[in-house]
């Protein structure tokens, strides 16, 4: 919306950034679940009858158009969105700060992260020359807040003082259905954040309200100040301790001091008092510290005695299981997984040791170790994984087989001679490659049994889809319809499905058709810009 552009317009787009303070083990379960499950394809349907994400964009109402107001509570939710505009209105008379906040009941099946974007974009949020607006996105039905940062602001907020934000504020107001609470002390949090960088997020309000003046913080105490401080009677001695060697006793007065008097940082407290804090939170960082080294060298341990479980186990029940056959499709469907789940184990491990010394930091270098990585393998080991599949499985067909009629030991036929026992449809699906048939004959009692075999890796016509190059022909039913050309329509978009036109003939009937296949959407990552996080 916005058609009289109140927000200052950028000559260049606001694109979507990867979030930096993305947890390490977020990170590694989503590059394992990339690999491992690569060429595994999935078939996406795409709903004609729902709006493009920019269609539903533009469907936003314009409070600033309407009513002169940062706010758009078009989920119902705020009592008094005056509040909130007062604040904004404030900030944004002193220093230029644009904040948006807007609440919606539902966006559809669209990731709150990418409608954010785009919504921040389509608003065009922030003073030009600046780049310093915000926007803050609550999804009722999909109960997520996404909170959008212009790059200006990086500095100022970075994703992990975001995230703490919202932890801090948002989420516990939210879970209380306060809703007009949370996001009141949440706009009022980013403006004192960015205002009074110093200031610990957890002190950024008093009273967990929106409305305190943080002005004066770090200027000198005023009379007032030091009447206020002059009435505390219950000082407590704490004889110089450091704050690893106080009691529980101590350690429970302590908190309780600071909850009372510790509303902006150390205003309130003594000298003592201030030091004690400062060394609990050296102490509260140190044993977060340790705990995620002792949970990801477990992480560690465990992902590696999984798959090396597993695999063991796949061999036991393959040892166990009589039926040549059998063994034949508990190999070809679980080998897939097995085998790339330890081939990426040197990866994961790698990535999650260095979590422990890079932290935000791990980020770009894990992108370009598993970039790295992709492409050494598939140098110098790309077709391993494949032949070491094929010569396992052929080893299985060739297990001898007993005769069901007289028990006796069959014998598997050659390729050749196997074709006298095989009709003309099947013989066409062996001179396409998409299906292998083994022969095999009893020579006592000249009894003939025939094993289909699908072809292990099939070829498809558009890469990330489910198109393939061969499938069963509508008329023969034998698995010859061929893909003779192909080309695409149109291109899938973020916002849109693409099409692609095929060509198909029958090797074994003839038959021939032209086909048009729907190529689905592409799908982007849901990790929010910024800090965006389930509710509950």
């Amino acid at each position: 919306m916005y058609p009289l552009n109140p927000f200052p317009s950028r000559l260049t787009s606001r694109k979507a950034r990867p979030n930096k303070s993305q947890k390490w083990f977020t990170q590694v379960f989503l590059i394992g679940l990339t690999l491992v499950f690569t060429g595994i394809v999935n078939l996406q349907c795409s709903d004609t009858n729902e709006d493009s994400l920019d269609a539903l964009v533009t469907k936003v109402p314009n409070p600033k158009t309407l009513r002169n107001s940062w706010v758009e509570d078009s989920a119902g939710v705020l009592t008094d969105t005056s509040v909130i505009d007062q604040m904004i209105n404030a900030e944004e008379s002193a220093s230029g700060l644009e904040i948006a906040v807007v609440t919606l009941p539902t966006i559809g099946s669209y990731v709150p992260k990418d409608f954010a974007v785009a919504l921040f974009n389509y608003w065009k949020i922030g003073k030009k020359e600046k780049d310093n607006g915000i926007l803050v996105l609550h999804i009722i039905d999909q109960r997520r807040v996404e909170i959008e940062i212009g790059y200006g602001l990086e500095g100022d907020l970075p994703d992990a003082i975001v995230k703490r934000i919202i932890d801090t504020y948002t989420i516990p107001a939210f879970k209380a259905d306060n809703f007009q609470k949370g996001h009141a002390d949440t706009v009022a949090a980013l403006i004192n954040k960015i205002n009074h960088p110093e200031i610990p997020v957890e002190a950024l309000l008093t009273n967990a309200t929106a409305n305190f003046d943080l002005t004066d913080v770090g200027s000198e105490p005023t009379d007032s100040d030091e009447n206020v401080a002059a009435k505390r009677t219950n000082v407590y001695d704490y004889q110089g301790k450091a704050y690893v060697d106080l009691s529980p006793e101590e350690k429970q007065i302590l908190d309780q001091t600071i909850e009372l008097y510790n509303t902006t940082p150390n205003f309130f407290l003594n000298d003592e008092e201030s030091r004690l804090l400062n060394e609990k939170f050296a102490e509260s960082e140190r044993i977060e510290k340790e705990e995620s080294f002792q949970f990801k060298t477990t992480f560690i341990l465990g992902y590696l005695g999984i798959f090396l479980f597993l695999n063991l186990f796949q061999r036991i029940i393959v040892w166990l299981t009589p039926s040549p056959t059998a063994k034949y499709h508990i190999v070809h469907k679980t080998d897939f997984i097995l085998y790339y789940g330890l081939a990426i184990s040197p990866l994961v491990i790698t990535i999650t040791l260095l979590s422990v010394y890079l932290g935000e930091a791990l980020f770009p270098v894990s992108i370009f170790l598993i970039i790295a990585s992709i492409v050494v393998y598939f140098f110098f080991f790309g077709d391993h994984r494949m032949q070491k599949l094929k010569a396992r499985l052929q080893t299985i067909r060739n297990i001898p087989r007993t005769c069901k009629h007289c028990g006796s030991t069959m014998t598997k036929l050659s390729e050749e001679a196997d074709n006298k026992h095989l009709s003309a449809g099947q013989i066409s699906e062996e001179i396409v490659n998409s299906v292998d048939y083994d022969v095999w004959v009893c020579q006592s009692c000249k009894n003939h049994s025939i094993f289909k075999f699908r072809n292990i890796s099939p070829e498809y016509i558009y890469k990330g889809t489910s198109f393939p190059k061969i499938k069963v022909c509508p008329e023969c039913k034998f698995e010859t319809f061929v893909c003779k050309s192909s080309r695409v329509l149109s291109e899938a978009t973020y916002s849109s499905s693409g099409k692609v036109e095929v060509r198909r003939n029958c090797a074994h009937c003839k038959h021939h058709v032209t086909e048009y296949e729907t190529i689905p959407k592409k799908q982007k990552s849901s990790s929010g810009s910024g800090g965006g996080l389930g509710l509950m």
